[in-house]
């Protein structure tokens, strides 16, 4: 059975602001994955970088009650149809078994585009054990084979110099160098599908941002049935299944709108990494929330930011 991890990061000395972080597992988590199930979870810790995951404590065979179920990912689609088939799911050897915890888009043939936050940790071999031999990503709409394994990844390199994230602040969280974007080079090319094209320096703004439908897609969470991420053993719903929802720009004057997307809500732990599509291009990477039940606003990091068209120019 393909198990599920959770994690998030925990600022050294705050409180925390919630990424879409799906897991920095420096532990070896047992949240199990089972179809239309309930799964009770506590949370566990884990160590380096101030990260922490949630691990299962016993899980529920009863689905969730009909009025609180939502469909995938928060009050999505599920893909069964694989619409978006060029999206992945990033899964994790930890102790032999593998987990979901991130999600990406195949934008060359032998290329995933996630985000830093996803792998920075696997870019090579660390004290932690982990490295690319570690992941392997699925496009099937399940999650199931077949798998393709990694050859090696590149981080942004900015995002290895961000500065601390404490508390709830977008102003400290979300600021430069907080380049939030990866690239997974694959040992071999996805037969069969379609790369993602990626938006332009000026595919955004030939548009009315907060006029357009766009679509978040990902792998995460459907819905924290009770409790939240911080509760003593929240339940939450997880299916594994890759899910799609069509959300809406809220605002084009938060913070860094040259740098995230602010949108409605939608994305939740494990779609991290995922796209948000304007019809078939990408144009941001799934990145924050700033809810513990994933209720809230999400922030998606644009694709056609400076830093970020650098990146891409340098290594695609």
């Amino acid at each position: 059975m393909r198990k599920m991890a959770l994690g998030f990061p925990i600022p050294l000395g705050g409180s925390m602001h919630v990424p879409l972080h799906a897991l920095e597992a420096w532990s070896a988590p047992r949240l199990a994955r089972s179809a239309h199930t309930a799964v009770r979870v506590s949370l566990g810790f884990a160590l380096g970088s101030g990260a922490a995951l949630l691990t299962a404590c016993g899980d529920s065979t009863e689905p969730p009650p009909a009025a609180e179920t939502p469909a995938y990912v928060v009050g999505g689609t599920s893909d069964a149809a694989n619409r978006y088939a060029n999206v992945g799911v990033l899964q994790l050897n930890v102790g032999g078994d593998w987990f979901d915890f991130c999600s990406g888009t195949l934008v060359r043939l032998n290329v995933v585009l996630t985000a830093a936050h996803c792998t920075d940790f696997l870019v090579e071999e660390g004290e932690d054990g982990f490295g690319p031999a570690d992941l392997r990503i699925s496009f099937d709409p399940e999650g199931d084979a077949p798998y393709s394994t990694v050859d090696h990844i590149v981080v942004h390199p900015d995002w290895f110099t961000r500065q601390p994230c404490p508390g709830n602040s977008k102003q400290l969280c979300l600021a430069p160098p907080a380049e939030d974007m990866g690239l997974v080079f694959l040992d071999a090319p996805v037969g069969g599908l379609t790369p993602a094209p990626i938006a332009g320096p000026t595919y955004l703004a030939g548009l009315s941002l907060t006029r357009e439908t766009f679509t978040v897609v990902g792998y995460g969470v459907d819905a924290f049935i009770t409790g939240s991420l911080f509760a003593n053993h929240p339940i939450v719903f997880v299916d594994g299944i890759r899910s799609y929802r069509d959300v809406s720009v809220i605002t084009t004057q938060d913070l860094f709108p040259d740098r995230f997307l602010k949108v409605t809500q939608s994305t939740c732990f494990g779609d991290s990494g995922g796209p948000l599509f304007h019809g078939a291009t990408l144009v941001g990477i799934n990145t924050w929330t700033f809810s513990v039940r994933c209720s809230g606003p999400s922030f998606a990091y644009r694709v056609d930011s400076p830093a970020a068209l650098s990146f891409l120019g340098a290594n695609l």
